[in-house]
């Protein structure tokens, strides 16, 4: 069975089957540390004296070859250009600690007030031995369709690029510090620890500790699910589909407090609960990472790198002191003027309704206060300049003055922002058994306030960054859930058919000129407060001329659908998975995923899969939000990996 969004226990990741299952090489230490049993998945520790503790966990190797056009047809060299972009070995071990069951402690001490109490650790250990031996990873084309091999080939010829160290070493890992590479290929990390309690008069839990929090009915693209931002450098989104996979894996676990109030029934609704989640400081913002990393945005550091990075910028390179920081001591998706400490001024909230009618309905209305994590799918905007007012005179506009002032401390005069978003939010669920035989699936949210990049709003760096306006937006999935027989490809057991249609829509988004390219006309535009709204994938570098870029401009409605079918062979010890993604808005960019796990046996498992990013078209400017026609290009792979749990 898949496990959905919404299953709220929040410990997924290592479950039966479905969980994630490690090195060949570590499988015989962690069998003769723990003696695990051949048919046993936990060791269960019930004789000690200290109430019930279960201990868990897997090992486990994946392996992953890139292969940047997977068309024989056209390229029929693509196999001699495979690149090996992962060999990632993990440990993760589970600890399930019931300290007070019926009221007591260690079921010998009574605790007033509290029925039940559980401790949940899970811990993940990784490394990735890309980053020792250090391969290249040349792509074809960078997000604005540029061969970024050739162009700095090209550029170190010319001689002044080369003195800057902007040579085609830049993609290679070993460009790339020792600490850095350290810093990369190693995680050892308790991802989560959380305490959870049961009171004895009152219908209430809390769920205390470091924790992912799961709302919503969507897979796939998240809307309802964002209380953890996402780490898309662990293997980008590519962990989904189930079962082997999981957002589980790349959500950032934080520090929150979680409280779920039953209220039983009321009138004609019944399982009616009130959930909310406070989280009181510890948050960050979507982890990205950029090349030469494999699992990267396709583009160098766009501020630090010495080829058309922002501290390249001219303002920068004719100051004394350059540029090497933002304002306010902010870090590009790492921290915004806040205090992350603070909770008064990084403190996010979420609460919900949960009931079912007696037609079986099930339904949930939601409120969320968070700050701007960015990883929906939405091509936001990160960084804010400097606002310039007086378009006929800027030199003795405030804005430019400041930034003057800036940039000779070796600020660049702009700063990386994460807004309060507020999201008003519904989903339900509804099996209908009479008919169709189908559960449907529905989430819908209305996000108030996002910031996008607006060309009608100059900034003092409006070359390369234009100002920012906030939109809302409305955003909606559709889906099903089927069990259907196909007799031909297996007579014992039903396939799953699963769908999703997700939609997108700015609300009153203007139409954009197309003679924005032209200075004059850019001026008489932003003087008359035109709006434009582009994304963040196209923006001018040093090095990409304005009139080449801000293709990127944001429809109205963006639409994305997928399906995907689910087997079960040998009594559920084969498990094919095969998955279809598409994008009708964006010249039918997507993607094609095949999957099989195999069970050798209760605690070994094999999982092949293959992704396929399509683009029909061939098109290098396809600037669709879901990331498969330019942070996705060129990026189709092949993957084995091996799980040993105990």
């Amino acid at each position: 069975m898949i496990r959905r969004n919404h299953d709220n226990d929040g410990r997924g990741q290592l479950r039966g089957r479905t969980g994630p299952l490690v090195p060949a090489a570590g499988v015989a230490i962690i069998a003769s540390l723990l003696a695990a049993g051949p048919a046993s998945a936990t060791v269960r520790l019930h004789d000690l004296g200290v109430g019930k503790l279960d201990l868990s966990g897997n090992v486990q190797t994946t392996n992953i070859v890139r292969h940047p056009e997977f068309d024989l047809i056209r390229y029929p060299t693509s196999f001699d250009r495979m690149q090996f972009i992962q060999q990632r070995n993990v440990l993760r071990t589970r600890l399930d600690w019931e300290l007070v069951r019926g009221g007591r402690l260690f079921e010998r001490f009574g605790i007033p007030g509290v029925r039940g109490a559980n401790l949940f650790l899970l811990y993940r250990f990784a490394y990735d031995s890309i980053y020792d031996y250090t391969p290249s990873f040349y792509p074809d084309y960078d997000v604005h369709g540029r061969d970024i091999r050739n162009e700095l080939a090209k550029e170190q010829a010319l001689g002044p690029f080369a003195k800057k160290g902007a040579t085609p070493r830049l993609l290679k890992l070993d460009s790339l510090t020792e600490a850095e590479r350290d810093a990369f290929k190693f995680e050892n990390r308790l991802r989560e620890v959380y305490l959870d309690l049961k009171f004895r008069r009152i219908p209430l839990s809390l769920r205390i500790g470091r924790q992912q929090v799961v709302w919503g009915e969507a897979d796939y693209f998240r809307m309802l699910d964002r209380a953890n931002p996402l780490d898309v450098t662990w293997h980008f989104a590519q962990e989904v589909p189930p079962p082997s996979f999981g957002w589980d894996e790349i959500r950032r676990p934080l520090f929150m407090v979680k409280g779920l109030y039953n209220m039983g029934e009321m009138g004609p609704l019944s399982q009616i609960f009130l959930e909310t989640y406070w989280n009181p400081g510890d948050w960050y913002p979507v982890k990205v990472a950029f090349l030469p990393r494999p699992w990267g945005i396709p583009i160098l550091d766009p501020l630090t790198n010495p080829w058309d990075g922002a501290f390249q910028q001219e303002l920068c390179v004719t100051s004394e002191a350059g540029c090497n920081r933002l304002m306010n001591d902010t870090v590009l998706f790492k921290q915004g003027d806040y205090d992350r400490w603070d909770p008064l001024d990084n403190s996010q909230l979420g609460i919900r309704f949960h009931a079912t009618t007696p037609q079986g309905l099930e339904f949930t209305f939601n409120y969320l206060h968070q700050r701007w994590s960015g990883d929906d799918g939405t091509p936001f905007a990160p960084i804010r300049s400097l606002r310039v007012f007086n378009l006929d005179n800027v030199p003795l506009d405030p804005a430019s003055q400041e930034s003057r002032k800036l940039i000779d401390q070796g600020i660049l005069p702009a700063e990386y922002i994460a807004p309060y978003v507020n999201t008003l939010g519904f989903s339900a669920n509804y099996a209908e058994e009479e008919y169709t035989q189908t559960v449907y699936r529905l989430e819908t949210i209305l996000d108030v306030g996002i910031p996008f990049y607006d060309r009608g709003k100059r900034t003092v760096l409006d070359d390369w960054l234009p100002g920012i306006t906030e939109k809302n937006m409305w955003k909606g999935m559709l889906g099903f859930d089927r069990s259907t027989w196909i007799r031909p490809l297996n007579r014992k057991s039903s396939f799953l058919v699963t769908g999703q249609f997700f939609w997108h829509h700015v609300i009153g988004n203007p139409e954009c000129p197309d003679n924005l390219w032209d200075p004059d006309a850019r001026k008489e535009f932003q003087k008359n407060d035109g709006h434009c709204l582009v994304g963040a994938l196209d923006l001018p570098t040093t090095t990409w001329p304005m009139s080449s870029a801000f293709r990127d401009k944001i429809r109205n409605w963006e639409f994305l659908a997928n399906i995907a079918l689910v087997g079960f062979y040998r009594g559920g010890s084969v498990i094919p998975v095969f998955a279809v993604v598409t994008d009708p808005a964006n010249k039918f960019v997507g993607e094609a995923i095949w999957s099989v796990d195999y069970f050798m046996t209760p605690n070994v498992a094999v999982n092949v899969a293959q992704r396929l990013f399509m683009n029909p078209t061939g098109e290098k400017d396809v600037f669709d939000p879901w990331g498969f026609g330019t942070i996705s290009r060129g990026r189709s792979e092949t993957s084995l990996r091996l799980t040993y749990q105990f």
